[in-house]
């Protein structure tokens, strides 16, 4: 794992230059994920099941809507959004609030999460809205810290985590089945077997472009189970539904903040070993030594050194800039659950709620 997410980080350095202006001047478009993993300072103790409610306050201010908007002029902004629906949401309410009130045109580019640092480095990207810094320890001491050419500009406002998720019904059954500890039993861990996996139980993950430790903690855990890349978020969702509907066990990666938890879903987080200094340190060297549970991200927000003095009312806009769980799952939902395309999902939210996005402004 450690290798390929080494490579990842290469190619997304020599290839980020020809990503960013090849994407440059598209804005919109879908996206079909929600949370990338990570590797953060923050030990946090996780919770054990999954849902919840985001406790951050949300912003309050003037009512504003999309009425009487300016006509975008001037140097485009280029704001990154990455291969999953939360990414898309924030990239999307930021476009049109931008567009409308700031009077500056909006870019989004579609990116790799890894290949953003890079373009934010060298000024192609102007900025991302969502950043999971257990996933980035090691570019933000690069680039925050030591180049000094991107800004940590504070937290977006959801506290997210990966972790493995059981169906309730499973776990219900097989209370072994919490903690990890259930799954060094190979007749545990063999319920979800299926025909890739053979005997060994199947572990299945979403986008292998995620930032992601599972096959490690699988390795150094020496769990009997198989770790098997689904291909993209869509699938592990079917994956899930599949399961669900056939009321069989599955075993995969998820997180929150995620629209499907809106809609019910009924899944239990596996409790792994809790996030150690040995294992942060592992994350950030990449050394392939992880064998602990993902700790809890507070997502934060990250620009290019130069946009302050680019666009003093961008940078600002962007600062003051907040959702909370439940919001970006609603906005999510509409993309995801009811196949809304982008920028009509983000217009549906800005146009109800005007009192949350107008304190953004000014």
């Amino acid at each position: 794992m450690t290798t390929k997410r080494n490579k990842r980080r290469w190619l997304a350095a020599s290839i980020a230059t020809a990503l960013v202006l090849a994407a440059c001047g598209s804005s919109g478009g879908s996206s079909n994920a929600t949370a990338a993993p990570t590797t953060a300072a923050n030990t946090t103790a996780a919770p054990t099941t999954a849902g919840g409610t985001d406790t951050t306050a949300a912003p309050t201010g003037a009512a504003a809507s999309l009425t009487d908007c300016k006509t975008p002029s001037g140097d485009h902004i280029k704001l990154a959004a990455n291969p999953w629906t939360g990414s898309e949401v924030n990239a999307q309410l930021a476009k049109a609030i931008i567009e409308c009130k700031i009077g500056t045109p909006v870019d989004i580019v579609e990116i790799d999460e890894n290949a953003t640092w890079t373009g934010m480095d060298s000024g192609q990207l102007d900025g991302v809205l969502e950043v999971w810094p257990s996933g980035h320890a090691a570019d933000h001491a690069t680039y925050v810290e030591q180049k000094k050419s991107v800004l940590d500009l504070g937290r977006l406002g959801p506290s997210a985590q990966i972790g493995w998720y059981i169906p309730t019904y499973v776990m219900d059954a097989h209370p072994e089945l919490k903690t990890w500890e259930g799954f060094k039993d190979p007749k545990l861990a063999k319920l979800f077997a299926t025909a890739e996996s053979g005997d060994l139980g199947q572990f299945l993950m979403g986008d292998p472009s995620y930032v992601t430790y599972d096959e490690q903690i699988i390795a150094n855990l020496k769990l009997p189970l198989k770790y098997v890349v689904a291909g993209s978020e869509a699938a592990l969702l079917t994956a899930m539904d599949a399961a669900v509907k056939d009321q069989k066990p599955i075993l995969l990666q998820f997180w929150q903040p995620h629209w499907k938890w809106s809609q019910g879903l009924k899944f239990s987080r596996v409790e792994l070993p809790a996030v150690t200094d040995a294992c942060k340190a592992s994350a950030k060297a990449a050394d392939g030594g992880y064998a602990c549970d993902y700790p809890i991200d507070e997502l934060y927000k990250a620009v290019n050194a130069g946009l302050e003095k680019k666009n003093a009312a961008v940078f600002n806009f962007i600062k003051k800039m907040s959702l909370t769980t439940d919001q970006q799952n609603q906005v999510a939902g509409y993309i995801d659950g009811d196949g809304m395309k982008a920028p009509d999902a983000a217009k549906k939210w800005l146009d109800a709620n005007g009192a949350v996005w107008g304190a953004w402004l000014g």
